[in-house]
Parts: C-alpha cells; sequence; structure tokens
C-alpha cells in the first residue's frame, strides 16, 4: 500500500457494512467524510467528519468534494449507490472502477442474463408474466425485483394462487417496477468471485453456498459458505474461459465481482450478479489465506487509479493454497436479542480471521424480517488446514457464540450442521 496520509476519502453512504472500510481508511492516515442524509447512519460515528447531504444528490456532493479537498471516493456495499458513484467521479474527476454502464448491466438481473446468452453462459430459465398466466410456467417459481439485493422481495410460488401476492411483493421492492419470474431450483449453489485490473478479470475462487431452508413461501438465507468448492477444477476446465470472455467483452476494468449460481451437471447455470464488494465479506477469508484484500484495494483504487502495485493474477490461488475457509452464519429467531455470549473470546481463537455481529443485544428481529438477512445471527470467518480441522473450528465457534433473547432462551433458529461437509 501507498502512503496515504492527509489523503482524504469519501464514503457514499453510512451503513455498518462500511465501518471496517472506515476503519481500515483511519489505520492508513486517511481523513474520512460519510455523506448520508440519515443522521443517526452508522458509519458516521466512525468517520473524521459526518455529512448531511445525500449520498445520491450529485451537485451537492460535489460541492462537498471541492470544499472538503477530497482525494478519491468509496461505496462497498450498496448496488443502488453505484450510478450515483460513477456520476460523481466523473463530475469531479476522480478515479471510478466502472462506468455507468456497466454498473447498470451488474445490477440489473435481467440484463445481466442477456449479456451471459451472448457469451453462452448458462443462467436459469425464466418465465414472462403471461407464460404464469396461459399456465405454461413449471412451478414452484421464483419471483424477485430486478434490481434489488439482500434477499428483498423474493418469494416462492407453488401455484397460481400464490402468484399475485408475490408479483406484488417483487414490484413493491424494485425501483424499475420490473421482476424476474424464474424456474425456482435446489440443489448445490456457489458462488464465484473475480477481480478486474486493469481490463483483466481474474478468477479469484468459489465457495459452496449452504442455505437454511425457511418457511415455504420465503427466501432462502445463507448459513455458511465453504471455500474452495468442490466444484472449483470442473469450472476451471469448461466455463471460466467463457465468463472471463463475458467481461471482458462488457468492458469491464477493474473492482471486485461475484455471481451466483446453482449447480448442473457439476457447472454453475448463474442467476446473479454484483459489481461491487460482497455483502459476505468474504474478502476477509480471501486476505486471512491468499493476502488479497479488496476492501483495501478498493480503497488504494479510489486515490491512485490503480487496483494494486502486483499483477493480481501472480498473487491468486482459487485452491487457497490447500487450506479450507468458512463463511458461517447461523439464523436466529424472530424476537429481541437480549444477551450474546462468547464474542470477545471466539476473536482471540487462532484459527478465527474475523467476527462481526449482524444482530447486537437490544437488536431485534421482526417476523416481517424473516428470511432476510436481517436473520442472521453473526458473521464468522474460520480458516482450517484440512476439511475435517474445518470442521472442528465451525462447531467450535457455534458452540462458544451464543445468542439468548429476554427469557433466557437460546435465540438460534438453525445452527449450520458441519458434519454434512
Amino acid at each position: 500500500m501507498g502512503d496515504f496520509r492527509n489523503k482524504t476519502l469519501l464514503f457514499l453512504g453510512g451503513l455498518e457494512l462500511e465501518v471496517e472500510a472506515i476503519k481500515k481508511a483511519r489505520s492508513m492516515g486517511i481523513r474520512t467524510i460519510v455523506a448520508d442524509y440519515y443522521p443517526d447512519a452508522p458509519a458516521k460515528k466512525y468517520a473524521d467528519v459526518a455529512s448531511m447531504v445525500s449520498a445520491t444528490d450529485i451537485d451537492a456532493l460535489a460541492e462537498l468534494c471541492h470544499n472538503e479537498k477530497v482525494d478519491g471516493v468509496f461505496t462497498g456495499y450498496v448496488d443502488s449507490l453505484l450510478p450515483y458513484y460513477a456520476q460523481l467521479c466523473e463530475r469531479v474527476g476522480l478515479p471510478c472502477y466502472g462506468t455507468e454502464e456497466t454498473f447498470r448491466i451488474m445490477t440489473d438481473k435481467a440484463l445481466f442474463k442477456q449479456a451471459c446468452r451472448e457469451y453462452s453462459v448458462p443462467v436459469i430459465d425464466e418465465y414472462t408474466d403471461e407464460d404464469v398466466r396461459c399456465g405454461k410456467a413449471v412451478y414452484p417459481l421464483l419471483i424477485k425485483p430486478t434490481d434489488s439485493s439482500g434477499s428483498r422481495g423474493i418469494s416462492i410460488v407453488n401455484d397460481f394462487s400464490e402468484y399475485e401476492s408475490a408479483r406484488n411483493r417483487a414490484l413493491s421492492y424494485s425501483k424499475s417496477k420490473s421482476m424476474l419470474i424464474e424456474r425456482y431450483m435446489t440443489g448445490d449453489e456457489v458462488v464465484l468471485y473475480y477481480y478486474m485490473q486493469d481490463g483483466d478479470p481474474v478468477f479469484q475462487g468459489m465457495c459452496d453456498r449452504y442455505v437454511f431452508k425457511n418457511e415455504q413461501n420465503v427466501a432462502q438465507i445463507p448459513t455458511a459458505y465453504i471455500y474452495p468448492s468442490k466444484y472449483t477444477h470442473a469450472f476451471i476446465g469448461k466455463l471460466n474461459e467463457r465468463i472471463v470472455d463475458m467481461l471482458r467483452g462488457l468492458g469491464m476494468q477493474n473492482g471486485p465481482l461475484f455471481l451466483q449460481g446453482f449447480i448442473q451437471d457439476d457447472l454453475p447455470v448463474l442467476y446473479e450478479p454484483g459489481y461491487r464488494l460482497c455483502g459476505a465479506r468474504e474478502h476477509v477469508l480471501v486476505n486471512a489465506i491468499n493476502g488479497i484484500d479488496s476492501e483495501s484495494m478498493l480503497i488504494e483504487f479510489a486515490l491512485t487509479g490503480h487496483m494494486h502495485p502486483k499483477k493480481i493474477s501472480s498473487i491468486s490461488d482459487p485452491f487457497f493454497r490447500d487450506k479450507y475457509g468458512c463463511k458461517l452464519s447461523p439464523v436466529l429467531h424472530a424476537g429481541t436479542v437480549a444477551r450474546i455470549e462468547g464474542l470477545a473470546e471466539v476473536k482471540e481463537m487462532d484459527f478465527v480471521a474475523d467476527v462481526f455481529p449482524n444482530n447486537w443485544a437490544g437488536d431485534t428481529v421482526t417476523p416481517t424480517e424473516v428470511g432476510t438477512l436481517r436473520q442472521l445471527a453473526y458473521r464468522a470467518y474460520i480458516v482450517g488446514d484440512s476439511l475435517n480441522n474445518l470442521r472442528d473450528n465451525i462447531n467450535v465457534v457455534q458452540e462458544s457464540l451464543r445468542y439468548y433473547d429476554e427469557d433466557g432462551n437460546d435465540m438460534m433458529q438453525a445452527y449450520f450442521n458441519a458434519s454434512i461437509l
């Protein structure tokens, strides 16, 4: 990393997920500003300057950049802010890792799937509203907004009687008032990770995504990501080059991205992209094992226009140097967290890269938040020297870190069963 002392970095949005990036920037001597019109946005209390300017008000943001002598702009985890990030960077002449067009494609599920088809990258089958109403769709269906994230607005539909309410729900979460109707997939899920560096797509690795089987009409939420995926060899041999060609063809230059898919015939069939840092914060594990931290790289890019001083392809190892990793996220019941036990102890365990509570004492998971990422208790990043060692380490963390409600009951609705690995 370069010497960034006395540089000023503007963060668009003050979500909790931005806190670690702000801490990281400040540890590098960077002055930090958070722009968010919510006065109590969580990240604001960690920044040097808390601004009430909206992260979507380009004129006011440009004036803020001028007045505060901003050297770079950072936005990490929110799809909806990416177009504003691109517009602001262009207005004030600061580095932006993507363009409005690439962000548009990678935040619109329909446009992304269209691009995949052009490059013979497999995607999940979909239907039109007319297909459903004419009886041509095969149930069950997955209905979701084309331009939302975080499992919001998603429904599983088992027959036509459930369709209208699911359709209305998806459209209510869509800024563009559009939705996708897909064949509901079951089976193994994976997430693929790439870094773009000066137009070169580098396959960073992939994980097996294990989900909690929630209520029938509610989207399933991830409870564990296991690295590397057991399908990595097959993917590299048969599909990676097609995705690399697509990313180059779309003109993508820099930044992290992830692609989610289901496995068919040992290969991913894609359904969702993300051209940003992943909310699962997989970079914590990638950094712990491979020494590549995409959060730090985006901070550096914002201030220099370069992702990394070295070729990322020379550092990356999609097989994680023969180690294993787990992003662990047990699932809570609806209710209020009264007490958390074991957090400090787990953070000190030598096989734990880090732990980030998703819910703290006093937080409430409402019934309407069941089936969303709000239901996750915490995110723990665990490393193992072998698969057996990883299983043991996962169990130690789950036995040590406990959530209790106001009546003293264990709040965990589901622990991850590590024996299935």
